[in-house]
């Protein structure tokens, strides 16, 4: 199985953030901590049934002074009401695994998606980024960073943070890590696959984002988890609703387990396992599962 060490990071702007990320020891996987950047996408497709509907297109702009995250719902909100969209369809992940706290036997700081192997059927019907699987906002929100490339040494890959709530004067992002596993084919192509930009409100369902997959598979996924902003902690995306969860781990195959000897010690349905006090994003302390 594929891993990727985590490590956190100070959130600071422009040519500080770019400076900081080059000099991380992230290594495979993880958080797409470069400078933000900002892009346009291309009208979304619906490429499965399974997905939950979508909305497209850029909302109104916020008026000058605004603050855009300050009308979001606390992150203890998604906990009595949670969000019944998941980041991709169903159909096409091909294995996966909840986030892995630190008291987990194989600790892993972020939940996976890992796409089918057959990467040879994509894209579908053009060679155009909304050819390939969409990646959906899980909530309401506001764009808190693009990374439309970030080197890797072996690898690249981009992302999206969507601050999804708020405490006070702390924002939860929902961080994409979208990982291709492959050198970026040239300057700039990563960018054409993200459909939003920084500051931009988008909605429950809307696509932000599409999926590379190289025409060789290497283990293309998205890493995802909460950040929070105000110590910089990682924590388990856990504000899908039962469905949602039922879904994402019928899917998780032979990764659905925290064991360093194959298939023992499965991991029950949730989307955070063996958590640490700061890993559980409603502060009610250490949980095996969430």
């Amino acid at each position: 199985m594929h891993t990727c060490p985590r490590s956190r990071r100070g959130r600071v702007a422009g040519v500080a953030a770019t400076a900081l990320v080059l000099t991380s020891p992230l290594a495979a996987c993880g958080a797409t901590h470069g400078a933000a950047t900002s892009s346009s996408g291309t009208p979304a497709i619906q490429v499965a049934a399974a997905s939950t509907s979508g909305r497209t297109g850029n909302p109104p702009v916020q008026p000058a002074g605004t603050d855009p995250s300050a009308a979001l719902p606390t992150i203890e909100s998604f906990r009595t009401t949670p969000t019944d969209q998941f980041v991709v369809d169903y159909p096409l992940v091909a294995s996966g695994f909840p986030y892995k706290g630190r008291r987990a036997v194989t600790p892993h700081q972020g939940a996976h998606v890992n796409f089918e192997q057959d990467y040879r059927q994509w894209p579908r019907g053009g060679t155009a980024p909304s050819n390939y699987p969409p990646i959906y906002a899980v909530a309401d929100g506001v764009v808190d960073r693009v990374t439309a490339s970030f080197d890797n040494g072996a690898t690249d890959r981009y992302g999206v943070n969507v601050t999804i709530a708020r405490d006070g004067a702390t924002n939860w992002d929902f961080e994409y890590s979208i990982e291709p596993m492959v050198k970026e084919p040239q300057a700039g192509f990563y960018a054409k696959f993200i459909a939003v930009h920084q500051g931009q409100r988008v909605h429950k369902g809307q696509i932000i984002a599409y999926m590379y997959l190289p025409p060789t598979p290497d283990n293309s996924h998205i890493h995802f988890e909460l950040i929070n902003d105000s110590d910089n902690a990682f924590a388990a995306p856990a504000i899908f609703s039962p469905e949602v969860v039922r879904q994402f781990s019928q899917r998780w195959g032979t990764q659905g387990y925290d064991s360093r000897s194959g298939t023992t010690n499965p991991i029950p349905p949730c989307m955070g396992w063996k958590l640490a006090a700061d890993e559980n994003p409603f502060g009610s302390g250490p949980l095996d599962h969430l």
